[in-house]
């Protein structure tokens, strides 16, 4: 393995903001997930096992704006294994896209639409969306 210089390895502070960042970004996500769970079942009827659900998060077009999210979440945790950490470079491009993807400040309108409608349907998801917030401004 080649040595890394001060810039490029992970300093112990960004690694635990990715880590607060991680788990804020967790229970926001779990509550949208709720949250959309609730609205497919009106639709479609009763989710009749984690089975099920979890084929549909992983398949179905109704959850598909949340796999952003999902993908992101992935990559924040994997930025703080110690086996293979991110450098402080690619961690702060992930600190920059959460901040960008939380703010409807991406290019992706379904995503950016969906997301306003179920915040606005789940006022807990609201407020952890603005503690969220709050650790991504500190960082």
């Amino acid at each position: 393995m080649s040595s890394e210089t001060n810039n490029d390895t992970l300093s112990n502070e960004t690694r635990q903001q990715l880590k607060e960042l991680s788990k804020s970004f967790l229970r926001l996500h779990k509550m949208l997930l709720e949250g959309e769970k609730a609205e497919y079942e009106k639709v479609n009827g009763k989710i009749s096992s984690p089975h099920q659900y979890l084929g549909l998060v992983l398949d179905d077009p109704h959850f598909a704006w949340l796999r952003r999210m999902s993908a992101l979440i992935a990559l924040i945790d994997e930025a703080t294994s110690i086996r293979r950490p991110a450098s402080e470079v690619d961690a702060v491009a992930l600190l920059g896209e959460a901040k960008t993807l939380l703010m409807f400040g991406g290019e992706d309108e379904t995503f950016n639409d969906k997301f306003q409608i179920a915040l606005q349907r789940n006022s807990d998801a609201s407020l952890t969306l603005n503690d969220t917030l709050i650790i991504l401004k500190n960082v």
